[in-house]
């Protein structure tokens, strides 16, 4: 029995840390939170009035505190705290005594002295407009604590996570405290709503929804924040406690939804994986319809259960699909699960700190914070990297439909879509501009003899003669099948023509090698200089029909032979 109650004692003793809470001494160290410090009673069989409160109290029934932050997880029973509280400085003092979190929905605050209660409060984001709320902090009140011991009894109830902290400043101190707090809220805000401005921006630029769908995610967050920070009840709607009282869990909901449209989005599960999104989407649709059924019923603890679950299978499921994305070989997924990591770590660390599994500090209880500070960062790099890997496929896509896949010249369409500036600035300036057609000569005949491999070989070193041959400003295409066409600015018909002899000569005396055997090929050229024609087509027409004659006339030849011999 000795050793039984000796474990018991351990055991206790390792739980609450010391038999009774100490004294707060205003002389002493108290930057942080004074959970440690306090003693607490939970409420069971029904509320509990401040003088049966106190007479427990009395009788030794309340429990010294285990943690800084009390935290009692989703719809708890409410809280009673004590906290002796000695002046040991001779005389007066003013102190702020801080609480929060901004959710907590009854807070009742009494200062009592020699049993008797000279200062009470009562305030919560159930009271409609209290002045003792101050955004991003929690409820301050401004104490006058006369010498010698008073006592402080909170008592404290919400059907969100119980979270009470408590601290007690100097006024100084609090407003420091105060200014620390909403810099680090201001450029939180700040950062996100210039990454929401400049997905916009992107957005309107190249319409891709990804950046639209990244910028309603990044609105949601900060519409959560404020809700739950207390900002939106302190500044929008303070008299609106019907709406306060879901408004925070309604926005955790549509958080996560936003959430997954944009992996939805970024991993394009419509082609990749349709069941998959299936599923995403059916899980959105749930949540969202149980939320509307919990709001009808009033039924706060089950919403309040509903989102903080959501929320946390929202960042595993995220963490899933970024393994998905690089499953599918997605070079920007490992930005993805980077991203999504950060974010489980964050929300995992404030869920379970507010929930009470956890100890709550400020680094478990920011962790949702800075958690997505670091997941939009990289999930601004994810979708940097997507869409520039979706405009380099663009690019390339638009090249190869420019360009010959055998010769690597140009297409009829890249020829026409390059040579319209260069057409119209001839016809504005009266500037002379030649077309040259040609066609391998018998080129049939080289397939059905030598095979297609050996024509293609052909028509590749065609088109490389070509390229070499024309000028910088000379535009050449491959028009099909074995014909090919050369534009030629500030060029004459008998320049043209000169042109045309010298490719007709390098061709004549060019030997190919096909197996074993040699290949002589030869080519026929038609020329046009451009005089009264309006359009490019009219005056490629007319080099198509003197390369017909070229062709009638033996083929292996230059047509119009008067302006070649003109040039000669």
């Amino acid at each position: 029995m000795n050793i039984r109650l000796l474990l018991a004692a351990c055991f206790l003793l390792a739980t609450y840390g010391t038999a009774l809470a100490e004294p707060l001494f205003l002389s002493s160290d108290r930057n942080g939170p004074l959970g440690k410090r306090a003693e607490f009673l939970l409420e069971k069989g029904g509320p509990l009035q401040f003088r049966e409160a106190y007479s427990a109290w009395q009788r030794g029934q309340f429990s010294p505190g285990r943690y800084a932050i009390a935290s009692h997880g989703i719809g708890a029973d409410p809280v009673w705290m004590h906290l002796e509280i000695i002046n040991d400085r001779g005389r007066a003092s003013r102190q702020v005594l801080t609480l929060g979190k901004t959710w907590m929905d009854h807070l009742h605050v009494y200062i009592v002295r020699e049993g008797r209660v000279i200062r009470s409060w009562k305030t919560g984001d159930a009271h409609a407009a209290t002045p003792e709320l101050v955004a991003g902090v929690g409820y301050q009140l401004p104490l006058l604590l006369p010498q010698g011991s008073s006592h402080l009894f909170i008592r404290a109830q919400t059907a969100d996570p119980f979270v009470l902290a408590t601290h007690l400043r100097s006024p100084a101190q609090s407003e420091a405290s105060e200014r620390k707090v909403q810099f680090g809220y201001s450029l939180l805000f700040g950062y996100l709503l210039a990454l929401i401005c400049y997905n916009l921006m992107l957005f309107l630029g190249f319409r891709s929804r990804s950046y639209l769908y990244y910028a309603l995610y990044l609105g949601s967050f900060i519409a959560m924040c404020l809700a739950y920070s207390g900002h939106g009840f302190s500044w929008w709607w303070p008299d609106q406690l019907a709406f306060q009282r879901f408004v925070i869990l309604v926005l955790m909901v549509v958080y996560g939804c936003c959430g997954f449209l944009i992996a939805s989005r970024f991993l394009q599960l419509h082609k990749r994986a349709p069941g998959v999104r299936r599923w995403v989407i059916a899980l959105c649709a749930a949540a969202l319809m149980l939320m509307a059924h919990f709001i009808w019923l009033g039924s706060h603890v089950d919403a309040a259960l509903l989102a903080f679950n959501f929320v946390t299978l929202f960042s595993a499921a995220m963490v899933c699909l970024g393994v998905l994305s690089i499953r599918y070989g997605q070079r920007e997924g490992r930005y993805f699960l980077g991203a999504a990591i950060c974010s489980m770590l964050g929300v995992a660390s404030t869920a379970l700190s507010v929930r009470g599994v956890i100890p709550m500090t400020a680094l478990t209880y920011h962790g949702v914070e800075v958690g997505m500070a670091l997941e939009a960062t990289l999930l601004s790099l994810a979708l940097a990297r997507q869409v520039r890997s979706q405009e380099d496929a663009l690019r390339k896509a638009e090249r190869l439909s420019r360009i010959d896949a055998l010769t690597g010249l140009c297409n009829r369409r890249a020829f026409y879509e390059d040579a319209a500036g260069i057409w119209s600035t001839a016809v504005r300036h009266a500037r002379p501009l030649s077309v040259i057609v040609l066609d391998i000569d018998h080129f049939k005949s080289v397939n059905d003899r030598y095979g297609h491999q050996v024509g293609d070989g052909v028509l590749v070193e065609m088109g490389e003669l070509l390229a070499k041959s024309c000028r910088e400003g000379d535009r050449v295409a491959r028009w099909g099948g074995e014909e090919f066409v050369v534009l030629l600015p500030e060029t004459t018909l008998s320049q043209a023509c000169l042109f045309a002899e010298r490719l007709r000569g390098a061709v004549a005396g060019r030997k190919m090698v096909a197996g074993a055997n040699t290949l002589s090929i030869s080519i026929s050229l038609g020329a046009a200089e451009r005089d009264s024609q309006l359009l490019l087509n009219e005056l490629v027409g007319e080099a198509d029909r003197k390369l017909y004659e070229a062709k009638q006339q033996g083929r292996n030849r230059v047509a119009p032979a008067r302006a070649l011999e003109v040039a000669l």
